[in-house]
């Protein structure tokens, strides 16, 4: 009976342990999944602010040539 007793009693032991390690485990994973959140929106910015900049590069670009096509035709009008 003792034994028996002592068995029962190292088994919650033992389950006990693997209840922390369980919750330890969830916590862990929800600390994951809040930064996997976080990840996700800055990505989501950087993805906008990366699209806006070569709009503007675009832009910059587009009116570089046409200020070098209004020199030339004012060079070779005039």
């Amino acid at each position: 009976m003792l034994e028996t007793e002592e068995l029962g009693v190292s088994i919650m032991h033992d389950l006990h342990q693997q209840r922390q390690s369980l919750l330890h485990a969830n916590d862990t994973l929800h600390d994951v999944d809040d930064n996997i959140g976080k990840s996700r929106k800055i990505m989501g910015a950087m993805v906008r602010r990366m699209d806006r900049n070569k709009w503007i590069i675009g832009l910059l670009i587009a009116l570089l040539v046409l200020a070098i096509l209004v020199v030339l035709y004012f060079k070779f009008v005039h």
